[in-house]
């Protein structure tokens, strides 16, 4: 029909579009024990087709979620903004104090996230809001939205879906 504005999606997953981190969450008043996960992450891009006839060009939607998923390798996710935990930053450290519970992290093991939990939801959210900010350097506006998953593991994913303004 005329006027009708199809809608594509594009999406990468798999291969090296994954971390292996160590974190805890807080929740309903206690903290986890330390452990990790290798996560894994996958990347939708929702629009039109742009001039090129693509929705986003699969190997720098690749190239640029890699580099996000490379600075959360091998780190300790520190959620910067959980009330529940005192933080202390010196210049070779982080001290992580949950009650009775007390970390102390090289801060070169250690990637400062500004979110509130480490939560699979939430590392979604900071992901596909770090994608966001590296987007901008692009022409992106066919894309309607942005969608992100993070898998803590082969059964468990959580999303983050953005709308973008067009």
């Amino acid at each position: 029909m005329a006027g009708e504005r199809i809608q594509r999606k594009v999406k990468i997953e798999g291969g090296y579009l994954k971390f292996s981190s160590a974190h805890f969450i807080t929740y309903g008043g206690k903290c986890e024990r330390l452990h990790g996960h290798n996560y894994g992450v996958r990347v939708e891009a929702e629009g039109t087709l742009n001039q090129d006839r693509l929705v986003f060009d699969f190997t720098v939607l690749k190239r640029l979620t890699k580099d996000i998923c490379r600075s959360l390798d091998h780190r300790f996710l520190l959620p910067l903004q959980n009330p529940h935990l005192q933080l202390k930053q010196t210049e070779e450290n982080w001290e992580i104090v949950y009650q009775e519970k007390r970390y102390l992290f090289p801060k070169e093991d250690v990637a400062e996230l500004p979110i509130d939990n480490s939560t699979a939801e939430r590392l979604a959210e900071y992901i596909c809001n770090e994608l966001c900010k590296q987007l901008a350097s692009f022409d992106i506006s066919n894309l309607t939205s942005i969608t992100v998953g993070v898998e803590e593991a082969p059964t468990q994913m959580a999303y983050y879906s953005l709308t973008l303004q067009g």
